[in-house]
């Protein structure tokens, strides 16, 4: 196995236009801490959330991306811990939950969902309120003893590209190092491991990566770091005795996409080990009905459009059966040859397709089915 290249992990630059306060958090270690990162922004106080997004549309023209400038910080009021949105008609999930410390992301993926969940509440949202996080799921999985819990911060952003300004890793991974029935994914483009490479024990955390060709980065994931960088990261983080998951979603198809996702499949075991993968999992473009005029918009040079899409099930548009079997098949099979015992599964696919790509279904597989206890 050979080392990748020996890449600065720097992230791109990140840079705020305003911070919002709640005044409920003005001292919290977690608001000082961002306060001091951005010691020129400036701050005013948030009062209330429609006027401040109702300011930001006077001024520009793409809401979405400007919220990205824009951070409020706050408090969430509500439960943290929901189980993952993934269940849906039609859709195999698997054992998944979330919780939301972030509301969108400093990236801006052509393909991101974000850009049409968010329309109306664009701002990058930061609840510093993390204790009462882990109040609630020591709760949880105290009650729930002979459960396993797999909980992943990556739903509404990207799990580690801003822990250096709001470093919630520093609270979440010691928390999960002492939980017997709890397994911690962080789930990310970026390459901002310095948090994660201090801590103590690396136990119960997986540290995933989403991928894609280098065409696919430059293209459709504006503002990420490259392909190999995010495989250093991976490498570094491996060697610190994380598991490693690594996400192949969303694959896209374009002209030369088996070529370049095969090449994909061989760079990441040229940096890293079956051994150190925990699973990987295969999933294909696939969008809400309003979202594609969205992505027209915002992203004039992207290619997500050049193959044909359907309705699905569950409302989303995705390629058409066939050629997401073989999307499936081919990238699972160059996967397998690396190693028959990787976990491989498919996100948010349907019964049709896993017993058209392997089969069975989860629930059959010994080493998927705790992944997938309903």
């Amino acid at each position: 196995m050979k080392s990748a290249p020996n890449i600065p992990a720097r992230e791109m630059e990140f840079s705020l236009e305003t911070i919002y306060i709640d005044e409920s958090v003005a001292d919290h270690p977690l608001t000082l801490e961002a306060l001091r990162r951005f010691p020129n922004t400036p701050v005013q106080h948030l009062a209330a959330y429609d006027e401040t997004v109702e300011t930001i549309r006077k001024t520009t023209g793409d809401v979405f991306g400007a919220g990205k400038r824009t951070l409020a910080l706050t408090r969430f009021k509500g439960s943290f811990l929901k189980k993952c949105p993934g269940i849906s008609p039609g859709m195999v999930c698997c054992n998944y939950y979330v919780v939301n410390l972030l509301k969108n992301c400093m990236y801006d993926c052509s393909y991101c969902f974000l850009q049409d969940f968010l329309q109306n509440n664009p701002l990058l949202v930061a609840y510093v309120n993390v204790e009462n996080l882990l109040e609630e799921l020591d709760q949880v999985f105290t009650a729930h003893p002979n459960r396993i819990f797999r909980v992943g911060t990556g739903e509404l952003t990207d799990s580690l590209a801003l822990d250096t300004v709001i470093p919630y890793s520093q609270r979440l991974i010691p928390f999960f190092n002492q939980r017997e029935n709890a397994v911690l994914e962080l789930k990310t483009k970026s390459i901002c491991v310095e948090n994660l490479l201090n801590q103590d024990s690396p136990r119960n955390v997986i540290v995933s990566w989403s991928l894609n060709p280098q065409t696919i980065i430059d293209r459709e994931e504006k503002g990420t770091p490259g392909l190999q960088q995010r495989l250093e990261a991976a490498r570094q983080c491996a060697n610190k005795g994380y598991k490693i998951g690594i996400h192949l979603d969303p694959i896209i198809i374009f002209p030369g996409w088996e070529k370049a996702y095969y090449e994909l499949v061989d760079n990441i075991f040229k940096v890293l080990s079956p051994s150190q993968i925990e699973w990987v999992s295969l999933g294909s473009f696939r969008y809400r009905g309003p979202l594609k005029q969205i992505i027209k918009e915002r992203h004039e040079d992207t290619l997500l459009f050049t193959g044909e899409h359907v309705a699905s099930k569950d409302g989303k548009y995705r390629y058409l059966r066939p050629l997401r079997n073989q999307i499936y098949e081919s990238l699972r099979d160059a996967l397998k040859k690396y190693s028959a015992n990787l976990n491989v599964y498919m996100c948010m696919e349907t019964r049709e397709i896993w017993e058209g790509v392997t089969g069975k279904m989860p629930r059959s597989d010994e080493k998927l089915d705790k992944f997938f206890d309903l």
